[in-house]
C-alpha cells in the first residue's frame, strides 16, 4: 500500500517541480538588481547641452540615453533673470507617435533631439539663464521619472 500511495504522489510532485521554474524565474525577472535593468540618475537618463549658436539663437540638444524617451509635449523652455531678451519661438522636430500606458497616444524621441529657440534681444542685452523643464520614461520598466527642470547660464555673442 505504501508502494501505491509513493507512485500516486510521485506524479504530482513531478508536475509541481516541472511549473516551479518557470514561476521561480518569474519571480527572479521581477527581483532581479542587473546592472542592465538598474533604472539610470535622472541626469544621466537624460542629458541636456545648450549653445548660443547666433545672438538670437539657442541650440538645445535633449539625449535620451538608450532604452529610455522624452516626451515632446513636456519639453518646455523659458528665461529667467534675462533683461532685454524673450524667446520668440520653438522650434522640435515630430516625434514617434507612442501609445503610453499612462498618457495615451503621445509623440516621443527615443533618440537624441534638437530644439531651435528663436530669440528676440535688445541690442545690450548680454546673458541669459535658459530654464528647461522635461519628461521621460525608460521602456523597458515603463517607470516614468518625474518632470526634471534644469538652469543653463550663457553668454550671448
Amino acid at each position: 500500500m505504501l508502494a501505491v500511495i509513493a507512485l500516486s504522489v510521485h506524479p504530482f510532485t513531478m508536475a509541481q517541480q516541472s511549473t516551479s521554474p518557470g514561476i521561480q524565474k518569474r519571480l527572479s525577472d521581477l527581483f532581479s538588481s542587473s546592472k542592465e535593468e538598474e533604472l539610470l540618475e535622472p541626469d544621466l537618463a537624460f542629458k541636456l547641452k545648450v549653445v548660443a549658436s547666433g545672438p538670437t539663437t539657442l541650440v538645445v540638444d535633449l539625449i535620451p540615453a538608450n532604452g529610455y524617451y522624452l516626451y515632446r509635449d513636456r519639453i518646455r523652455f523659458a528665461l529667467k533673470n534675462s533683461r532685454g531678451v524673450a524667446i520668440k519661438s520653438v522650434k522640435l522636430p515630430p516625434g514617434k507617435v507612442k501609445n503610453d500606458p499612462t498618457f495615451g497616444r503621445m509623440e516621443t524621441y527615443e533618440k537624441p533631439v534638437q530644439a531651435e529657440i528663436a530669440l528676440e534681444r535688445a541690442p545690450n542685452a548680454k546673458s541669459i539663464t535658459l530654464a528647461a523643464n522635461y519628461q521621460g520614461c525608460n521602456e523597458k520598466t515603463g517607470v516614468c521619472y518625474p518632470p526634471m527642470d534644469k538652469e543653463v547660464n550663457l553668454n550671448l555673442p
